[in-house]
């Protein structure tokens, strides 16, 4: 499709070769009163400017076609990357540099394709025409003799050389006065993205803010993002300015440097205006090919701000987790931990397990302060922890880890249930036993009912949703953080006992800050000034 696109454009350009010559002819018979003549040429002119239409019309369908592809691929491929290794974890959680990747992936990429083939379609364009045109100013141009210092010079084509050296000139003198406008642009597609973050997160957490009357609070914040956005925009507006001043004042004045280059051939009484016409399309011609860097020269700024943050993009989602925690994958039930030392960011000690053994079947509780290391040691566990070293032998493919909120994606009940598999992997019978189980019966009904269910159910409701999970899943390691913490204690009740009765054998390893679980787990880890303290501390009959 892209050599398609090509060969219309060469296509496209020797029709405007072929119009120049048929000037020169249609006006020379014209002002020498040639009528038949210029009959004769009009049918030929209509021919020529429906396969020009037509290759133009064809050229810009396969652009916007292959443009929309080319965006499909590029995004799958960023978001392959953006959801291997958790790299969207790391980014988030400030493991990964890198900011806003949903504007990178959506926007950019978007910008990036867009502009990119446009632009260089339009340049492919441009060095065809100027090699065309180039050849035709260089023949009707002919030569000039000049004497300086003493000294005779013959240029020859200095038509040619004359158009050339005027548009990189000008061209060299926006680069000069407008090439900030590369980081003025990158810095204003930030701030737009942190913008457009914080509204986001203004509608994510909407029932927190209304219930804090936080309406001013988050006035200042976004008036903030405002006051960026507009600070950065008076330096792109300015840089713009003074590219685009540079680019229209040489526009306006281009014909005066023709009629300089022509004033030899003026005095010689050299030049008819067949002549003339033909010179001046391929002056145009020449000089519109060498100004596509000044004609694109803000959208180029654009592109390569685009191509920056891109750039940090895949840098960023390519560096692998630097972290000295081994994770050995076992088919082995339990869990296996030996000499882990867990850190904090800033390189403190957090926690250390000399050797911990979870066996098969066994449930254990996760107990201690508040920032003893509870959470990161799950965090540790799931590989979603950097900072610190020690081995931890599990079977992946085998677990599944509960936090304390529920993640409900947007879609039916039945998927909701099954994420992250398919809806179909279970029957109705089995979704409606599990939500039985979870006390969740007036939900059967509504299974394949669309919704945002993370706003319609409770948090109680969503931590239940995920129990179901569980039980629909049946993993032999199940690992719970404040799973049940927003339930009362008859349905914390409830749920503990639908998990010992589906998942006999499954090994349990949960947190919890309550006293209603406890008896559910026969085995303790207390974390205590660093250290784990592992124990039988209740019966194992819960």
């Amino acid at each position: 499709m892209l050599a398609t696109i090509v060969g219309l454009s060469f296509v496209y350009v020797r029709t405007a070769v072929w119009f120049g010559r048929w000037n020169q002819h249609f006006f020379d018979a014209m002002f020498a009163y040639r009528v038949e003549t210029c009959l004769w040429l009009l049918p030929t002119y209509i021919g020529v400017c429906v396969l020009s239409s037509g290759c133009y019309v064809l050229q810009a369908y396969l652009t916007q076609v292959l443009s929309m592809r080319w965006r499909l691929w590029n995004t799958r491929v960023y978001l392959r990357q953006y959801l291997s290794d958790t790299a969207y974890y790391r980014m988030e959680h400030g493991a990964a540099t890198g900011d806003n990747p949903d504007q990178r992936i959506a926007d950019d990429l978007s910008q990036m394709t867009v502009l990119s083939l446009r632009m260089g379609l339009d340049g492919i364009q441009a060095v065809t025409t100027l090699l065309s045109f180039s050849v035709v100013l260089w023949d009707l141009g002919g030569s000039i003799d000049l004497t300086c210092l003493g000294h005779h010079i013959h240029v020859s084509g200095y038509l040619l050389l004359g158009t050339v050296l005027a548009t990189v000139g000008a061209s060299v003198i926006m680069e000069k006065l407008g090439g900030a406008l590369v980081e003025a642009d990158y810095r204003q597609q930030h701030f737009d993205a942190d913008l457009r973050a914080d509204l986001l997160d203004l509608r994510r957490n909407s029932e927190q803010i209304a219930f804090m009357r936080g309406e001013g609070a988050e006035t200042l914040r976004l008036s903030h993002n405002l006051r960026n956005i507009a600070r950065n925009w008076r330096s792109v507006v300015t840089y713009t300015w003074r590219a685009n001043f540079v680019g229209d004042l040489f526009n306006g004045t281009a014909s005066i440097i023709l009629w300089v280059l022509l004033l030899p051939k003026l005095a010689a009484h050299a030049l008819t205006f067949g002549e003339y016409s033909r010179i001046n399309a391929a002056f145009m011609q020449v000089r519109r090919s060498l100004q596509w860097f000044m004609n694109n020269y803000t959208d180029l700024a654009t592109l390569r701000s685009v191509l920056q943050r891109l750039h940090e993009f895949e840098r960023t989602v390519s560096t692998p987790p630097r972290t000295r925690i081994t994770r050995i994958d076992t088919q082995a039930p339990g869990l296996d931990i030996r000499d882990l030392v867990l850190d904090r960011p800033d390189g403190g000690r957090l926690l250390h397990i000399p050797e911990l053994h979870v066996g098969a079947g066994e449930r254990w509780l996760v107990r201690g302060a508040s920032g003893s290391g509870k959470t990161t040691l799950l965090r540790a566990i799931a590989g979603l922890w950097e900072h610190g070293h020690g081995t931890i032998a599990l079977d992946p493919g085998d677990s599944m880890f509960l936090p304390q909120r529920a993640y409900l994606p947007q879609g039916s009940l039945r998927a909701v249930l099954a994420y992250p598999h398919a809806p179909d992997r279970h029957d109705d019978a089995r979704y409606g036993a599990v939500l039985h189980a979870v006390n969740l019966d007036h939900h059967v009904a509504r299974l394949d009912e669309d919704a945002q269910w993370d706003a319609v159910l409770s948090p109680g409701e969503a931590q239940r949703i995920a129990i179901a999970r569980v039980l629909l899943r049946r993993p032999g390691l199940l690992f719970m953080d404040e799973a049940t913490s927003a339930l009362d204690a008859d349905n914390t009740r409830r749920i503990h006992a639908a998990l010992l009765a589906a998942l006999p054998r499954t090994t349990i390893l949960g947190i919890s800050h309550h006293e209603g679980p406890c008896a559910f787990y026969p085995c303790e880890l207390r974390l205590e000034g660093g250290h784990a303290i592992a124990r039988i501390s209740h019966d194992i009959r819960p």
